[in-house]
Order: structure tokens, then C-alpha cells, then sequence
């Protein structure tokens, strides 16, 4: 089943968030994200997957040359899951723990697959919490090889005593949405996904556009028409927000000129977005699987991103 046959699936039985793949790697900020699951039961959630991968150099030669360690490293492992799911009130969702080996990022979009699950949630905080602003390497290759869509919490870095520490950042998750929109062909096929969510989530969302701003090539007729087709297109989605959701959720649109990415963070932040859901083509081919824009965003932002797959 190809990304764009799996989200449709998705949008047609409403289950945006019914199932999710939560990857737990035993950081300290991994564990902290745990808290978040709470708000995906509050949104139709019913079943969780804890995954952790044991990577490939830890188990090197699988199998009869297994290294000795391995099945300690798996036992280790599974029942620090088995603890961890213990923290979830099996009584409203269903909590599966599972260990699997491999390479992290290929075994975690193969199992999102394999299981069809809804939706990827990973914690970003690079090889220390000074890298903030650099996507950890894991959660990179992930959006780069998963067929459906995958929300990335950053971790905010606070100062504690002489050490520096993770918060949680995904505190009322789906309070304030922005989703940010490039009109181009793929967006469209991922305009169904926002509305299915404001169906469920009865969420406020600002429908964003950002247009680099005009050349002195004297286009400007061009760019008038553009303009204005960007504008349609704005109403159409609003018209379909409130058609799927009942006029449930509070629809705001926002036209913005300047350079996408930092005008998207820019935008994020004086209206306190609690989530950027952003497309990962965009304008770009269909073999560039995480467009400039996206990448940037999810590199610089402070909020989680939901990245949709089209």
C-alpha cells in the first residue's frame, strides 16, 4: 500500500490518531513524552504501540552469531517497556510494548507499515540537549522513510542547577493548530487529513500562506493572479474544514509574504500555535521526500510538527 492509498484509508474510516506508533528510545525526554499520551486518548486514540529498536551494532550478528548480550539487551528492554506501559490507563487504551531489532529509523517506518498504524510520534533532541535546534538523526531518516505521517516534539531545553534538562513542550497539544499550506498539487492530497482532525479534535486552526515576496521583474500581473488563486484555494479549505467538522472548530486564515520557513515560525509563534502540521513535499519532486521548507521548520521550531505525507 503506497503513502498516498494509507492516508485515504486513514480519512475514511476518521482515524487520524486511533492507532499510533509512540518510538521510545529510554531518554529521559522520551519518558517525559509518555505524559502526552493522555491527549491522544482525548482525541480517539485506542491503541498504542511502545516500540524500541536495539540497533544494529548492539546485536550485530543476529541469529546464531548473536552477540551474547543481545537477549540481556532484549530482556532489559522489554520489561522497561512492560513498566512503562504500566503508566497508561490500559482501562481507556490498549498498550502493546514491543522490541525489535535493527536499524532504528528502517525498523520504525517498516513497523508503522506493517502494523498500519495511524500515526508516528517520536521525541527530536539530537546527540545532547544542547542541539536543540538539529533534529536528531533517527527522527530525520524516519520522516525521510515512512509512508504516513510522523509528529516530531522538540525538546525545550531548560537550565537545571549545572546541567541542562529537557521540558515537555506538547502541553493541550491540539488547543491552537497552524497548518501550513504551499497550494502546491501534493498539499491538496493532504487538505482531507486537516479537516478529519478538526472533525475530531474540534480544534481553532489558522489556515497559513506564505508567498515569497515579489521580484522587480515587473510580474506583477502575474503575481496578482497567483495571489488571488492562493486566496481561493484558502476558501476552499476553510469551506471544507467547516463542511467535515460540523463549524465545530474556529477557522482564522492568515496571507504572509517573505521567506516560508521563518515566517511560518515567525507566524507560530505570536499567535502561540500548540502544533505547525506542515506537508513534506511541497513544491519539491516527488524523489525529494522532505522538502527545503519542512526541513527547516522542523529543524528551528520549538513546537511539535506534524509532518502529513503526500
Amino acid at each position: 500500500m503506497d503513502s498516498n492509498l494509507s492516508q485515504e484509508v486513514i480519512l475514511k474510516r476518521g482515524k487520524t490518531f486511533k492507532k499510533i506508533l509512540f518510538c521510545v528510545d529510554f531518554s529521559p525526554f522520551a519518558e517525559l513524552l509518555l505524559s502526552c499520551v493522555e491527549e491522544y486518548v482525548n482525541v480517539g486514540m485506542k491503541e498504542i504501540i511502545l516500540l524500541h529498536v536495539v540497533e544494529a551494532k548492539v546485536y550485530a550478528d543476529y541469529g546464531e552469531g548473536a552477540n551474547p548480550a543481545f537477549l540481556e539487551i532484549e530482556r532489559e528492554a522489554q520489561e522497561l517497556l512492560e513498566r512503562l506501559a504500566d503508566r497508561i490507563d490500559a482501562s481507556r487504551v490498549q498498550v502493546r510494548p514491543m522490541v525489535k531489532a535493527g536499524s532504528a529509523a528502517s525498523v520504525i517506518a517498516d513497523t508503522a507499515k506493517e502494523e498500519n498504524v495511524s500515526l508516528i510520534f517520536m521525541g527530536a533532541h539530537g546527540k545532547g540537549f544542547l542541539d536543540r535546534f538539529i533534529i536528531g538523526s533517527v527522527s530525520e531518516k524516519v520522516l525521510r522513510l515512512a509512508d504516513r505521517p510522523v509528529l516530531i516534539e522538540q525538546c525545550r531545553v531548560r537550565k537545571a542547577g549545572n546541567d541542562y534538562a529537557c521540558e515537555k513542550a506538547c502541553s493541550l497539544l491540539f488547543e491552537n493548530i497552524l497548518f501550513a499550506n504551499d497550494f502546491s498539487e501534493y498539499s491538496e492530497r493532504i487538505w482531507p487529513i486537516l479537516a478529519d482532525m478538526a472533525n475530531h479534535i474540534c480544534a481553532p486552526v489558522t489556515l497559513l500562506h506564505v508567498r515569497e515576496g515579489r521580484t522587480n521583474w515587473g510580474w506583477d500581473a502575474a503575481y496578482r493572479a497567483l495571489q488571488g488563486k492562493a486566496k481561493d484555494n484558502m476558501r476552499r479549505l476553510e469551506d471544507l474544514v467547516d463542511s467535515l467538522s460540523g463549524g465545530c472548530p474556529k477557522v482564522d486564515e492568515e496571507m504572509a509574504e517573505g521567506s516560508p520557513a521563518p515566517r511560518i515560525l515567525e507566524i507560530a509563534a505570536e499567535r502561540n500555535a500548540s502544533l505547525i502540521v506542515i506537508g513534506a513535499l511541497g513544491n519539491r519532486t516527488v524523489g525529494t521526500l522532505l522538502g527545503g521548507v519542512a526541513e527547516r521548520v522542523l529543524r528551528e521550531s520549538e513546537r511539535p510538527v506534524l509532518v502529513l505525507k503526500a
